[in-house]
């Protein structure tokens, strides 16, 4: 039987917390990669900020914010 490749047993990220680790496991780490430089920040894309105080106000505008958050990012700040 001929192998078409290997795999290297990496242990998983759920294995990796269930133990006490003082460094990042060298298969995780990136090395020799330019960093990214960003000139216009105003350009990238803000992570939605939801005040959960305004979510049972009578205005709809914080709710349709957490629901555009939810669909389009998968998340947000409070």
């Amino acid at each position: 039987m001929s192998r078409f490749g290997t795999s290297r047993l990496v242990p998983s990220v759920h294995e990796l917390a269930k133990e006490t680790i003082t460094e990042i496991p060298h298969q995780f780490l990136q090395t020799n990669q330019e960093p990214t430089i960003v000139l216009n920040k105003a350009s990238l894309p803000q992570v939605p900020v939801i005040d959960l105080g305004k979510l049972l106000s009578e205005d709809a505008i914080e709710l349709e914010k957490l629901d555009h958050a939810c669909k389009e990012w998968g998340f947000f700040q409070v």
